[in-house]
């Protein structure tokens, strides 16, 4: 199920083009270079008022210099040194310029004055980032943010360019590579990759996941159901690379014709795919006219005809809403109506703190149609569920003894739509 649009990727610094800088004028400084870049290290605020200095890794002299005293510099071919500022620029970085540097500072008298240390460490920067979008079962969508070749990636995520909420986010949290969004959440997402070196943004403009349905479709006759609008993914065969050829066709139209492997033709193209190694074909944006019946007819390496096997698909208008009603009687008793809003086919049933309404709770009519009469006194958590063969809503309230009326209700998303109410006495809630 695609439900991704636009893709935008902001880049900040990559490979040789990277640059950090970092102030090692205080003992212990931690400083961070980009593998391939440069970094540019404050060793001194002005190297022109230090009789003499040398710049140390162990025991090797990388830089020296001072009054009356001639540059010197190991590195030369790939650094400078800018005694006015005291700044020392590394160019191409690699691996081995990792470690710990000492300055060292003298005066007039040859008498040491300061030694102090620095801690370089290479990191490799982010160079590219890959975002992955999956939709699940039931709408949510799973995305995932991985760097390439970069050194202790660190993620972060946002939402419209604010940090994700509980409301929006079903699994794991803003520091992780991979989320998982609930139902309906859309909006421009960006995953933010950075280490010490280097940061990359990647932004994408992601809409909400279809819903959608799976059908096992290997056996003659099979009955299949996909929701209109979103997806079904049809099992067409066991493994497709077994067959020398096959079509797929939808009355007497050719849907799909495949030989060796290779999809010479795919009438959907636009809107499914196909995948040989599962046998698994998906169709996108479900509509009333892919409804009807499909044959799948194979063939061997001869031409011989080996299976013609058929399967039904109905398209059905997923439960969008449910509306419910209640409606306290006479003698106090309390009649609660569940609807559906769309639905093709819609079934109901009624549970009351997770269980079946029994003859002692129920005055009038069962648990499977879409009206209900309490007894008086009755109160607990009463759930109404609508389904059909696409999709299931569940509607929860907490019911007290009539007398009360709903406010407050809000919708949860989590495997199944889930929405809750709260009651308040009628007589104050005016």
């Amino acid at each position: 199920m695609e439900a991704v649009i636009g893709l935008f990727v902001l880049m900040l610094g990559v490979s040789h083009s990277v640059e950090t800088y970092c102030d090692g004028t205080q003992n212990g400084a931690q400083c961070y270079g980009p593998l391939g870049g440069t970094v540019v290290l404050q060793l001194m605020n002005n190297a022109s008022e230090i009789h003499k200095y040398q710049w140390l890794k162990k025991n090797t002299v990388i830089l020296e210099g001072g009054m009356n005293i001639s540059l010197s510099n190991r590195l030369e071919k790939r650094s400078s040194f800018t005694p006015s500022s005291g700044t020392f620029r590394i160019n191409k970085l690699s691996r081995t310029d990792a470690g710990e540097y000492r300055l060292i500072t003298f005066d007039s008298n040859g008498t040491q004055l300061e030694n102090r240390a620095l801690r370089l460490t290479i990191q490799a920067p982010v160079s590219s980032v890959l975002l992955d979008s999956e939709c699940l079962s039931q709408g949510e969508m799973k995305v995932s943010c991985s760097s390439q070749g970069a050194d202790s990636p660190q993620y972060s995520w946002t939402l419209d360019n604010h940090a994700l909420t509980d409301s929006e986010l079903l699994s794991g949290n803003t520091e992780t590579n991979s989320i998982t969004l609930k139902q309906h959440v859309s909006g421009k997402l960006v995953c933010s990759v950075k280490n010490k070196v280097s940061r990359v943004l990647k932004e994408v403009q992601i809409s909400t996941c279809g819903v959608g349905t799976y059908c096992d479709g290997r056996q003659n006759g099979a009955q299949c159901y996909g929701p209109m609008g979103g997806t079904v993914v049809l099992q067409l065969m066991t493994k497709a690379s077994a067959r020398h050829r096959y079509q797929w066709l939808n009355k007497t139209a050719l849907i799909m014709y495949v030989r060796r492997n290779i999809i010479l033709s795919n009438r959907l193209e636009k809107r499914s795919s196909f995948t040989p190694s599962s046998g698994t074909f998906r169709i996108n944006k479900l509509s009333r006219t892919d409804a009807g019946e499909y044959r799948l007819i194979t063939f061997d390496s001869d031409g011989t005809h080996l299976e013609n096997r058929a399967l039904q698909l109905t398209i059905q208008a997923p439960v969008s809403s449910v509306l419910l009603v209640p409606e306290c009687l006479s003698q106090g008793e309390m009649k609660v109506s569940c609807s559906s809003q769309g639905a093709d086919s819609p079934q109901y049933s009624w549970t009351l703190d997770n269980h079946a309404l029994t003859d002692s709770e129920l005055l009038s009519a069962n648990t499977e149609t879409n009206s209900i009469t309490l007894k008086q006194h009755v109160s607990g958590k009463l759930v109404c569920s609508v389904k059909n063969k696409v999709s299931r809503v569940l509607k929860e309230v907490q019911i007290s003894t009539c007398g009360f009326i709903f406010i407050n209700c809000t919708t949860h998303t989590h495997t199944v739509m889930l929405i809750s109410c709260t009651l308040t006495d009628s007589q104050t809630a005016h």
